[in-house]
C-alpha cells in the first residue's frame, strides 16, 4: 500500500487522537471502521498505547495533520502518568459524546466559545503559560445557543472538589459570552454512574473541598447530567437547539399542546390539564422542582417525556415508580416522526477529504513531512 487519500474520516480519527491524546479503540469506531484505523496504523500515523490499550496519534500523524490543517493544531503535553492517562480517556469519551452530537470539538482558543454549538477543552491551556483553571477540575466549557456549561467528568470514587473555585472559573471564563445562561454538566460513563457518584456527601466535613454530591445539591446554576453515550449525544443534540425546551413540548405534544401557565417556570406545557415537563435535558433539580410546584397547585402528578434510555434509567425508577409523574418515552421510531433527522448523530463520511483550498490530500504529505526535517518520531506499533 503505497499511495492513501485522506477521507473526512481519517482526518477525524487524526484530529480527535491529536485533541484527546489517548482514546480507547472502541470508542473510535464510531468514527471510522477497524480496516481504516488499521490503515492508518500501517501509514504510521497512529498506534496502540500498550500500557493503557488506547489509540494515540504518532509524531508523524501529527505532522502530517499539522500539513493538512495549517498548523492550527493545539498544543498540550503528552501526559504518562497512569492517573493522567485516564483523565485524557475520560476527556476522550466526554470530546466523542459532543462530537457525536454536532458540537464543534476541534477548538485552539477559548474565544471561539463565541459560536454555537462549541466545546474548548481546558488542558489546552492547563500547561501553557498563565493556567486560567487553577487546580480545578472542569474538563471543558461548551457553549449552546442558551448557555455555556462547565463540564465535569464524574465517576464513582471521583473525590474532592473546590467547589467554589469551579463556579468562580466557570463566571470568569465566560464572562465574554453574552445572553447565554451559566450551568454545569456532570458526565459520566452512564446516568447509574453519575447518580451513584452523587449520593455521597461529606457532611460538612471540610467547608472548602466537597463532594460532587454536596456541590450538585448546593449550586445555584443548573446541573445537568449527561452519560458518555449515543444518548447523551442525542441529548446534546436536543440541547443545541435553540428554545429547546419549547421546541421539544411543542415537537411531542403537537395539537395537544397548550402554553405553561405564568409563575411557574419548571413547567413547559399543560397536556390533558395537566402540568408538563420535558425531562430530555435531565436537569432532576428542575424536575423536582415541576413536581413540588405540581403538588402544591393540587395536580397529583406531572406528565414528562424524554429518550428511551433516559425514561428506563433514571425516570422511571425516580418518578413513574414513585407516582410523581406519568413518563412518556420517546423511542427511535418515534424520535424520527416527532424531530425528522434533528437527532441524528453525526458521522464523517467515507469522502475524500478537501483541505480549504478545495484540494485533495494523500499520502505524499508523508513524504513531504520527512523532506521537511522534522522528526518522523518512533516507530509506531500496527495494529494490524
Amino acid at each position: 500500500m503505497r499511495f492513501l487519500v485522506f477521507s473526512e474520516r481519517d482526518v477525524d480519527v487524526l484530529r480527535l487522537l491529536c485533541w484527546c491524546q489517548y482514546v480507547r479503540r472502541e470508542d473510535l469506531r464510531s468514527v471510522a471502521t477497524e480496516a481504516e484505523l488499521a490503515v492508518l496504523s500501517v501509514f504510521g500515523l497512529i498506534k496502540l498505547h500498550e500500557s493503557s490499550g488506547a489509540l494515540v496519534i504518532t509524531a508523524q500523524g501529527r505532522q502530517v495533520l499539522d500539513t493538512i490543517l495549517c498548523g492550527k493544531l493545539p498544543s498540550i503535553k503528552q501526559p504518562y502518568h497512569q492517573s493522567a492517562i485516564e483523565r485524557r480517556l475520560r476527556l476522550s469519551r466526554l470530546t466523542l459524546t459532543a462530537y457525536r452530537a454536532g458540537v464543534n470539538v476541534f477548538t485552539t482558543r477559548v474565544e471561539e466559545l463565541a459560536a454555537s454549538p462549541t466545546m474548548f477543552p481546558s488542558s489546552i491551556t492547563r500547561d501553557r503559560g498563565y493556567n486560567p483553571w487553577g487546580s480545578t477540575r472542569v474538563a471543558a466549557l461548551l457553549r449552546l445557543p442558551e448557555l455555556v456549561a462547565s463540564l465535569h467528568y464524574v465517576a464513582p470514587g471521583i473525590g474532592n472538589i473546590a467547589f467554589v473555585d469551579e463556579i468562580n472559573v466557570l463566571v470568569n471564563q465566560s464572562a465574554r459570552i453574552k445572553g447565554a445562561a451559566k450551568a454545569f454538566i456532570f458526565a459520566g460513563e452512564s446516568y447509574a454512574d453519575i447518580i451513584a457518584e452523587l449520593r455521597d456527601c461529606n457532611h460538612g466535613e471540610d467547608a472548602k473541598k466537597v463532594r460532587y454530591g454536596d456541590a450538585y445539591r448546593a449550586s445555584t446554576f443548573p446541573v445537568h447530567l449527561l452519560p458518555c453515550n449515543d444518548t447523551g449525544a442525542k441529548q446534546l443534540r436536543i440541547m443545541s437547539v435553540s428554545g429547546y425546551r419549547q421546541w421539544f413540548s411543542k415537537a411531542t405534544l403537537q395539537s395537544e399542546y397548550t402554553p405553561p401557565p405564568p409563575g411557574v417556570p419548571e413547567w413547559d406545557a399543560m397536556f390533558r390539564d395537566a402540568p408538563f415537563v420535558m425531562a430530555a435535558d435531565m436537569d432532576l433539580r428542575r424536575i423536582d422542582r415541576a413536581v413540588a410546584a405540581a403538588k402544591r397547585r393540587g395536580f397529583p402528578a406531572v406528565s414528562m417525556a424524554a429518550l428511551e434510555a433516559q425514561a428506563s434509567d433514571v425516570l422511571y425508577p425516580r418518578y413513574a415508580d414513585t407516582g410523581k409523574a406519568k413518563v412518556f418515552v420517546l423511542t427511535p421510531e418515534m424520535e424520527g416522526e416527532l424531530f425528522g433527522d434533528r437527532l441524528a448523530l453525526h458521522a464523517p463520511e467515507a469522502a475524500p477529504y478537501r483541505n480549504a483550498k478545495g484540494e485533495y490530500i494523500n499520502a505524499p504529505l508523508i513524504q513531504a513531512a520527512r523532506k521537511s526535517g522534522r522528526p518522523a518520531g518512533k516507530k509506531a506499533r500496527k495494529l494490524v
